[in-house]
């Protein structure tokens, strides 16, 4: 039975992601910051206590990353979902997103979760993707990172944490690719979540099934790939 390394999962694309290999009868090891207010999550693991294994882990802490690595051991690990990030950054109007307003604080700390953080756990989990056999690196990161397509301004918080992380995925492609690892950048869409919103276009549902067809068709052809849940390739 393969495995799956998923991050965020107490709610939304996280959690979606979570049911979804769970009912494809995949080992999912699911982390998020608090696993004991996570009342999804937990209803998950009763239902599958043999396939789900909850861990907790703090993005902005580095010493929590770190830890993960004495829990999953020498675990073998198929793909890696790297789901967790902040949303802050994302919205537009008279605040610190607007030119004129944004300040360094809570820009570094934007970046530090959905830019740097990502690639530390990528260290932590590498050799377990070593020993799995899909030796997949997936990173959920947004449309409007893209340089090409930013014709609307703004998002600077969000726009360059995640742009500065898909410069991290294409090192990783170069840097992984003799060991047969293969990475992917992939866009979830504007989803129905906390964070998109009840006016976003697709629902979590929508969103996971597609990234999951893009995950599976996935190989050493395609690493760096930069696409959408539909697997339509994004401009850098």
């Amino acid at each position: 039975m393969k495995t799956v390394f998923i991050t965020g999962t107490n709610k939304g694309l996280g959690l979606e992601f979570t049911k979804q290999y769970l009912n494809e009868g995949w080992n999912v090891i699911a982390t998020c910051r608090s696993p004991t207010t996570a009342t999804d999550l937990l209803s998950l693991s009763k239902k599958h206590p043999n396939s789900l294994t909850i861990l907790s882990m703090d993005l902005t802490n580095e010493a929590s990353i770190e830890q993960i690595s004495e829990e999953i051991k020498e675990r073998p690990i198929d793909i890696f979902i790297s789901n967790a990030g902040t949303a802050t950054g994302y919205t537009s109007g008279a605040n610190l997103n607007d030119f004129g307003n944004v300040q360094s604080e809570p820009w570094v700390n934007i970046f530090r979760t959905n830019c740097v953080a990502p690639l530390l756990l990528a260290q932590v989990v590498h050799p377990n993707i070593l020993l799995g056999s899909d030796k997949k690196l997936i990173f959920i990161t947004s449309k409007p990172a893209s340089i090409t397509e930013n014709t609307g301004g703004a998002l600077y918080m969000n726009r360059s944490s995640r742009t500065a992380l898909n410069q991290v995925i294409k090192s990783l492609s170069i840097d992984l690719y003799e060991q047969g690892i293969s990475v992917a950048s992939v866009s979830p869409g504007w989803v129905k979540t906390d964070s998109g919103g009840d006016g976003a276009l697709i629902d979590a549902e929508t969103s996971v099934s597609g990234i999951k067809k893009v995950i599976e068709e996935l190989d050493m052809s395609q690493t760096a790939l930069y696409c959408d849940y539909k697997g339509e390739a994004i401009s850098w």
